[in-house]
């Protein structure tokens, strides 16, 4: 027989949301969050909300990069601004 999870307020929820988003909860942690969303809808939205601003944060993360020449315009106009600062 699986005991029931300990039930949580939304504020712990919140307070769990990236670690559980992360799986870095301990199993008991990670089922009583899991339960909380699945019951509470104001916590189930933000954890979407929370879930995709991660994956965009990750996809930001792996974003080409600027291209070269861009890169050089910028280098030279900085040192454009240090000459005339000087």
């Amino acid at each position: 027989m699986t005991a029931e999870p300990r039930r949580l307020e939304c504020t712990e929820v919140v307070e769990n949301l990236y670690g559980y988003l992360d799986e870095e909860l301990t199993a008991e942690v990670k089922a009583a969050v899991r339960a909380h969303i699945s019951q509470c809808p104001d916590c189930f939205d933000h954890c979407q909300f929370e879930r995709a601003f991660l994956r965009f944060l990750e996809a930001r993360s792996r974003a080409q990069n600027a291209p070269p020449e861009l890169k050089k315009r910028i280098f030279e106009q900085i040192l454009l601004d240090r000459t005339r600062d000087a």
